[in-house]
């Protein structure tokens, strides 16, 4: 038996508020906690699940990174500093912070899978 959207949506919710800040990394692949850039973590502002457990975040304003420095990646966390990594997605579009050392996440999607 497949779970169905009303269930995927529980879960969805659930891995939103495990990891309520997220990250952004210089380099590596999203497996990794490394590479974290000098910004400061932003609370995530998840939506609820919907369509299956998926779950958005957006307009994550970022400072404190490197003047004109590479922004490749967001990392999920369980807290503000240390905590637990949860994974993270690959950027597209802009990857680098601006001369002010500021970045905005416009919009970041997890769906309700495991690939």
């Amino acid at each position: 038996m497949a779970l169905n959207d009303t269930a995927l949506n529980v879960a969805g919710d659930a891995i939103a508020a495990a990891y309520p800040w997220i990250s952004l990394h210089t380099t590596g692949g999203v497996a990794s906690s490394t590479d974290e850039s000098s910004a400061g973590r932003v609370a995530a502002n998840w939506s609820s699940a919907t369509d299956g457990g998926n779950i958005t975040a957006t307009n994550l304003e970022f400072t404190g990174g490197t003047a004109s420095g590479a922004v490749v990646r967001v990392g999920y966390w369980s807290a503000e500093t240390n905590g637990t990594y949860g994974g993270g997605s690959l950027l597209t579009g802009d990857q680098a912070f601006n001369a002010a050392g500021e970045y905005t996440v416009t919009s970041i999607t997890e769906t309700g899978s495991a690939s």
